[in-house]
């Protein structure tokens, strides 16, 4: 069973526990995290950019001990991933991000990174300079997203166990993205008509690590934006997951999917389903000299690929053909 929320409510109770359950279509959970009295509290605003040729994956982390910046740049069309991270000590620093998604500002420098984050009512604005990109190259990106319109998931778990610990997640595919993208000597050209991005929040308090993974595409399939989104979490699954998909700005929630692959290698495919036939789905990662096309940034590992098969559900005439959409795997420890 899972359980839509429609109302606007708190995440916290005045105890500081969280008893509501469940997902919507849109961000009803409040977040106040001076309400929790759980403790240490984890961030992390997750970005990624495509527009066919590019892929631009960007997550900032607040893990209470630890500040991460990870940034993945894929050539879709050459084949090829760069990538580079930067993890820091913050007992003493203070690296909040913002809380809110229509104002907050976050800037982080340091010898070899330049990185600014800015919310606004209409969408956000990247601007980075990383110096030896993966030991490589310099980077350089300037980018705004700009909002428009369409649901989003939002849900929240708490721990079955100890309801002070919690586990809040926003999955928003409503950006389009203009800019540029440089990196050494190649720079890609990002414009509204053809670029989309995604915008991952995630705020949690939990006792112990987690292993997560998730499926994610968005792209145009048959004249519609196609966003997916298929996840293990953490947290109590009773009531929600973030397992859901979206038609031009619609979103259809999904049940419980059966994942398999083989023996966890990044070079081979990975299965979906779902259901009766429901949802049959198969990643196949794009390879470079046989290698699975990746990046790995400290314990976030991001896959470029394929997807193929088909999602069919009851109120579409007919199902949604994925074969030949581009897509990633992202496995993360937490």
């Amino acid at each position: 069973m899972q359980h839509e929320i429609l109302e606007p409510c708190n995440v916290f109770e005045q105890n500081g526990e969280v008893m509501q359950a469940g997902w919507a279509k849109s961000p009803v959970f409040i977040y106040n995290k001076q309400q929790s009295k759980s403790g240490r509290h984890s961030e992390r605003d997750c970005y990624f950019i495509n527009n066919g040729e590019v892929s631009l994956y960007l997550s900032v982390e607040n893990l209470g001990l630890e500040f991460a910046v990870k940034i993945a740049v894929a050539d879709l069309k050459r084949g090829g991933v760069i990538s580079d991270y930067v993890v820091k000590k913050v007992s003493l620093i203070n690296n909040n991000l913002p809380e809110s998604g229509n104002n907050g500002e976050l800037i982080y420098t340091d010898k070899r990174l330049q990185l600014q984050l800015t919310n606004t009512t209409d969408g956000r604005f990247i601007k980075c300079d990383f110096i030896d990109f993966g030991g490589l190259k310099n980077l350089y990106c300037n980018i705004n997203l700009k909002k428009i319109s369409g649901e989003s998931l939002n849900e929240l778990a708490p721990f079955e166990r100890n309801r002070k610990y919690f586990y809040l997640k926003r999955f928003v595919p409503k950006f389009v993205a203009s800019g540029v993208i440089k990196v050494g000597g190649m720079e890609y050209t990002l414009n509204e008509n053809t670029a989309r991005a995604y915008f991952d929040w995630t705020r949690f308090s939990k006792p112990r690590k987690h292993n997560y993974q998730r499926l994610s595409s968005d792209c145009i399939i048959n004249g519609k934006r196609f966003s997916l989104c298929l996840a293990n979490r953490v947290g109590d699954n009773r009531y929600g997951n973030e397992n859901s998909f979206f038609v031009d700005g619609k979103i259809e929630k999904l049940s419980q999917i059966n994942v398999k692959s083989t023996n966890g290698r990044f070079d081979r495919p990975y299965y979906f389903k779902a259901g009766y036939s429901a949802l049959d789905i198969t990643f196949r990662p794009f390879t470079v000299k046989g290698e699975a096309m990746s990046a790995v940034m400290d314990k976030t590992t991001v896959v470029f690929g394929m997807l193929y098969g088909s999602i069919k559900r009851v109120n579409y005439d007919k199902p949604i053909i994925l074969d030949n959409s581009q897509a990633h795997l992202i496995f993360s420890e937490f």
